[in-house]
C-alpha cells in the first residue's frame, strides 16, 4: 500500500511538472508576495498573460496558474520582494523543473542569471539564488528544504492559481481587520487609563485647602515644634481638635509653611490644564469606542472606506502594524506618493533596516530630526557622501555584521565609491551635532570611531538589491 501511494504521488509530481513546463519561455514582468499568508506570484508574459501563483504556508498552499493578482501584498521593502525584483524581474523562464520536493524555476536571457526555488505547503518556503549560486533571499528566515511539499491535484493547476489568491486575499484582509482593531482598541484603553489618572490628579485638588490650613498653623505655631521633629501635632483653631503633619527634621517647622502654601498653589495652577485635558481624554475615548464599532463592520475589501479607517485611527494616537496599516492597490500608490521620505531604506542579511541619505539636506534632516539619540551614525571619513544610520533600542550594539553592512552603504554613496579600501566613522547619533549655520549636510562630533573597510562587491549587489522603493 505504501509503494503504490508512492507511486501514485510521484506520478502527481511529474503531471504538475509537464503542467508547469508550459511557462517556459514566459518573460516575468511583475512579482507580487503577501509573506503573512505565504503566496508568491510571477506575472508572465508570452503571446499572453499568465500568472504563476505558489502557496508556501502557512495560510495558502500549493501550485497553480491563474489570471488574478493578489490585492493584500507586501511593499518593496521586504527582502524576498526586493531579491525577486532585482534577479527576476524582466528575465524569461528558462526551465522548470521539480527536484527534491521543490519546485525549481532558472531565469535569464543568453544564459541562465537566477534561480527560484518554491516548498508548496504549510511548512514550505522559498529562496532566491543569484548566477553565481549565492543564496539572496530566503521566506521564512528559518525554512530550510526539509519540508513535507504539498502539490495537490496535477489536473487542477490550471484552475488552482485563482483560488489561492482568492485565500490569500481573504486571510489578509481578516488579518489586517484584526490587527487594525487590536491597534484601536490598545489605543482606547491608554486613552481611558490616561483620563482616571487626571482624574486622581483632579482629586488632589480636593486637599488644597487642608494644605492652606497646614500652612497657617505651622506659621503660627511651628516656633512651638522642637527642630528635628518628623511629625507634629497642631491646633486646630478653626474647626477644633488636632491635625498631624509630617515634617522635614532639617529645616525649622516654622519655614515648611511656605512648601504647603507652594504645594497648594501647583495644584491650583494645574487645575485648568487638568480639566482640559480630562475633556480631551473622555472625547478621544469616545470616538475611539466609536470607530471600534466601524472597524468591526468594515469591510478591507474596499480600499476607500479601509483607507479612511486607518486615517482616523491614526489621527486619533492608533499604533498601527504593517498587516493593518498597508493600503492596497491604487491606494497603496497613493500612499507612498504622500509619503516621501528623506532616506532610503536597505535591509541587511536578518533583515534589518539600515537608512541612507537621498543626499544634502536630506542628510541633515535624517540624522537632526528621524535618528535617535541610541541609534548609530556612520559617514566616510573625511569625505562627501551620504548620512547613514542604523536604528538600535536603548543599551543595544550593533551587530558587527550590520556594522560592516552599514559601513558598506556608507562608502558606496559617497566620494570613496570604486575604492578598495577606505575609513568610516560611526558614532552613536547622541554625539552628532549640527552647528548653527554650518553648511547643508554638514555636523560635528566627537567620541569617533574609525572602521577599516575593504569593499566587496558581492556584499554591496546583495544590499542595493534590498533597496526600498
Amino acid at each position: 500500500m505504501t509503494d503504490e501511494r508512492d507511486e501514485r504521488a510521484s506520478g502527481d509530481v511529474e503531471r504538475t511538472q509537464r503542467a508547469l513546463e508550459a511557462l517556459v519561455g514566459a518573460r516575468v514582468d511583475r512579482v507580487f508576495v503577501c509573506e503573512s499568508t505565504g503566496l508568491i506570484e510571477l506575472s508572465l508574459y508570452d503571446r499572453g498573460r499568465r500568472v504563476l501563483v505558489a502557496g508556501v504556508g502557512p495560510s495558502v498552499w500549493g501550485v497553480g496558474v491563474g489570471e488574478r493578482v493578489a490585492r493584500v501584498r507586501d511593499d518593496a521593502s521586504r527582502p524576498l520582494v526586493a531579491a525577486l525584483r532585482a534577479h527576476v524581474v524582466d528575465h524569461r523562464v528558462r526551465a522548470v523543473s521539480i527536484e527534491d520536493g521543490a519546485l525549481w524555476l532558472s531565469f535569464g536571457n543568453e544564459q541562465v542569471s537566477s534561480r527560484l526555488a518554491l516548498w508548496p505547503g504549510r511548512k514550505g518556503g522559498a529562496q532566491v539564488y543569484a548566477a553565481d549560486g549565492r543564496l539572496i533571499a530566503r521566506h521564512p528566515p528559518s525554512q530550510s528544504a526539509a519540508v513535507e511539499p504539498e502539490w495537490g491535484d496535477p489536473r487542477e493547476v490550471e484552475s488552482r492559481g485563482d483560488l489561492l489568491v482568492e485565500q490569500s486575499d481573504r486571510k489578509g484582509f481578516d488579518r489586517a481587520k484584526i490587527e487594525l482593531a487590536r491597534a484601536v482598541r490598545t489605543a482606547r484603553t491608554a486613552t481611558e487609563r490616561r483620563a482616571e489618572a487626571v482624574k486622581g490628579d483632579l482629586a488632589r485638588l480636593e486637599s488644597v485647602e487642608r494644605l492652606q490650613k497646614i500652612g497657617r498653623l505651622l506659621l503660627a505655631q511651628g516656633a512651638k515644634v522642637p527642630r528635628g521633629t518628623k511629625r507634629a501635632t497642631l491646633d486646630d483653631w478653626e474647626e477644633g481638635g488636632t491635625l498631624e503633619v509630617a515634617l522635614d527634621p532639617a529645616k525649622p517647622a516654622k519655614a515648611q509653611a511656605e512648601t504647603f502654601f507652594a504645594k497648594a498653589r501647583r495644584y491650583q495652577r494645574g487645575e485648568a490644564v487638568m480639566t482640559r485635558r480630562l475633556a480631551e481624554c473622555e472625547a478621544r475615548a469616545e470616538l475611539l469606542r466609536a470607530l471600534e464599532a466601524e472597524v468591526a463592520a468594515a469591510n478591507p475589501a474596499a480600499n476607500t472606506e479601509w483607507t479612511a479607517l486607518i486615517t482616523r485611527a491614526r489621527s486619533l494616537g492608533a499604533k498601527l502594524t504593517d498587516a493593518s496599516a498597508t493600503p492596497t492597490g491604487a491606494s497603496a500608490k497613493k500612499a507612498r506618493a504622500e509619503r516621501r521620505l528623506p532616506y532610503l531604506v536597505f535591509r541587511d542579511e536578518r533583515g534589518k533596516r539600515i537608512l541612507v541619505g537621498r543626499g544634502g539636506a536630506d542628510n541633515d534632516a535624517l540624522t537632526t530630526e528621524f535618528a535617535r539619540p541610541h541609534d548609530l551614525w556612520l559617514h566616510a571619513k573625511e569625505r562627501t557622501g551620504a548620512h547613514v544610520i542604523v536604528p538600535l533600542d536603548k543599551g543595544q550594539t550593533c551587530p558587527s555584521e550590520q556594522l560592516v553592512d552599514a559601513a558598506t552603504l556608507a562608502a558606496h554613496f559617497s566620494d570613496v565609491r570604486g575604492e578598495s579600501v577606505c575609513e568610516i566613522t560611526y558614532v552613536l547619533r547622541r554625539y552628532v551635532r549640527k552647528p548653527k549655520g554650518s553648511a547643508v549636510g554638514a555636523v560635528t562630533y566627537d567620541h569617533e570611531k574609525v572602521l577599516v573597510l575593504r569593499l566587496e562587491p558581492e556584499r554591496v549587489e546583495r544590499l542595493l538589491a534590498t533597496r526600498e522603493e
